[in-house]
């Protein structure tokens, strides 16, 4: 791909993405945003389990300090400020002008907050201690997402660290509901049954817009930079909220359910990685000595 077309992939790409999160993903109505109504909404079993996933991904940050990137910050959720104090200085870098201004509502230290593509970080090499990006590369054009990967090394300082949450296509979650789909449609016919009606939604189903780009590459693709960091790949979330609402349709059934997922992940995280929806990609940039 020449450099003439790959820049008009990701405009296109990045254009649609922007207007998914400035015009439905990141718009509060009633303290509800898009973004809550088509990935946020987890029976209340979930959020028990999830206190472990925040405690790993703030784990990858407690020996670091200085200058954070946080590379597409989105509605600057709980976790993520959290994360942004512990450094004496964070940048917000995000291509959505209204993710930047919630930004700039919630979090209450220096920080500076820069309007830019992470294909095109505008600062110079080796500036920042640590980078934190989550969710945001599958959401970049996949013949882009190495470009994306080594801007955010290149502006990462040697023996510095990089997290990014990332989506595994081959996780289990998914493959169990591609195997069981009639089973699934037919329990939760049994469901809206028990319940009289149906899940609704803060926002109506036909206001929202297509679901933004996105595209995963097996988790093989990260040993392409083990050149230049240290890979590690740590189980993170074990499905989506819509998985959830598929699998784990009853409450019990979710209550047991996270509570083994928690044990499992704990006792054998490197195939809770392999299995899991969602893994923290560790980079840990390699300090190259003459």
């Amino acid at each position: 791909m020449n450099a003439d077309l790959e820049k008009s992939v990701q405009s296109d790409v990045e254009k649609s993405v922007q207007n998914f999160y400035d015009t439905f993903g990141w718009v509060d109505t009633a303290g509800v945003s898009g973004e809550d109504v088509l990935f946020r909404r987890f029976s209340p079993p979930y959020y028990l389990y999830h206190d472990g996933v925040n405690d790993r991904t703030l784990k990858c940050f407690s020996t670091l300090g200085g200058k954070l990137l946080m590379a597409g910050g989105g509605d600057l959720p709980e976790t993520h400020v959290a994360i942004a104090k512990m450094f004496s200085a964070t940048t917000f870098l995000d291509i959505s002008d209204r993710a930047l201004a919630i930004a700039r509502k919630k979090f209450e230290g220096q920080a500076e907050y820069i309007c830019a593509s992470i294909l095109d970080i505008p600062k110079p090499e080796h500036y920042f201690d640590a980078a934190y990006c989550a969710h945001v590369i599958y959401h970049i054009d996949k013949d882009l997402q190495e470009a994306a990967i080594r801007e955010l090394i290149r502006v990462t300082r040697p023996g510095g660290r990089i997290i990014v949450l990332y989506r595994n296509p081959d996780a289990l979650p998914e493959l169990l509901i591609r195997r069981g789909q009639s089973l699934l449609r037919l329990m939760g016919k049994a469901k809206r049954l028990m319940q009289r009606s149906k899940r609704t939604n803060t926002v109506a189903a036909q206001n929202r817009p297509p679901p933004p780009y996105f595209f995963a590459h097996p988790l093989a693709w990260w040993k392409r930079f083990d050149g230049e960091c240290d890979v590690a790949l740590i189980p993170w979330d074990v499905m989506s909220s819509t998985e959830e609402e598929q699998l784990f349709m009853f409450r019990p059934v979710a209550s047991w359910g996270y509570r083994f997922c928690s044990w499992f992940e704990n006792k054998h995280p490197g195939k809770a990685v392999r299995w899991w929806s969602y893994p923290i990609i560790q980079l840990t940039k390699k300090v190259h000595t003459l």
